[in-house]
């Protein structure tokens, strides 16, 4: 039987990846997953890839609270309650503009100080989808151990892939012949929509950003150079509570 085997947000997006033990999935993802993400001067979002340092740092966002809390490498903490400022848009790499408000207060400082040039936290608004493509990520556990054969890394990473979802008990590469099946996780329901392609992020040390494996040269040796694509992006069909350990029931083809 397919299981949810980990479960991951990323509440400020391109800093550090977080585990947990549950997520609620709404229409426009996991509740905390990419609430917050990081504007560069000319209004487009500060990528990790012209930005690797920063998933050095790592973040924990309480929504109750309203608070957020920032550690950095170097021992330092910047915590405290986030303050909504001005309104601006962000374009992400597709050119999306996505809503939000500028967050007062020392983050950015902080932040623009790790990055070693300017970079403002932006908190975006409760109705626009935080993913890139679709608001939650999957991948299986087989893939990744297959991808970390072809590496010869028996224990690569999954982080570096910053997905939502990580199954255990389907084979190597089942999820990525999905697209259009309804995937039920948990509480949740969601409907695969398409392979995730992947770019020279990948390649990075989701621990310290260095670059540290061929990720990219050993999925287009693997799939195909016109394949370079791991894990699949999802869309919510039914909202819902996924915790680790939870069942995995993907419907059968032509629903």
């Amino acid at each position: 039987m397919a299981v949810v085997a980990a479960l991951a947000l990323a509440p400020v997006k391109g800093l550090r990846l977080v585990p947990v033990d549950a997520v609620d999935v709404r229409a426009s993802g996991p509740v905390g997953d990419r609430r917050f993400l990081l504007r560069e001067p000319d209004g487009r979002i500060a990528l990790t890839m012209r930005n690797p340092r920063l998933v050095q740092v790592v973040p924990a966002w309480d929504a109750e609270r309203d608070e957020l809390a920032l550690a950095f490498p170097d021992g330092a903490r910047v915590a405290g309650p986030v303050a909504r400022g001005e309104a601006v848009t962000t374009a992400l790499y597709d050119g999306r503009r996505v809503a939000g408000h500028l967050v007062e207060g020392p983050f950015s400082d902080a932040l623009s100080e790790h990055a070693g040039h300017p970079v403002a936290l932006v908190m975006r608004e409760d109705t626009e989808t935080g993913g890139d493509d679709s608001p939650v990520t999957l991948m299986s556990r087989a893939s990744l151990h297959a991808l970390g054969a072809a590496l010869g890394d028996g224990g690569l990473d999954g982080r570096r892939f910053r997905m939502t979802i990580e199954i255990d008990g389907v084979p190597a590469w089942e999820e990525h012949g999905w697209a259009g099946r309804e995937v039920r996780a948990g509480d949740a329901v969601l409907r695969v929509a398409a392979p995730t392609e992947r770019c020279a992020v990948t390649t990075r040390s989701p621990d310290d950003g260095h670059r540290d494996a061929p990720v990219l040269k050993a999925l287009a040796d693997l799939r195909g150079k016109d394949d370079v694509t791991f894990g699949v992006w999802c869309d919510v069909v039914a909202p819902g509570r996924v915790r680790v350990g939870d069942p995995i029931v993907v419907a059968p083809s032509g629903r």
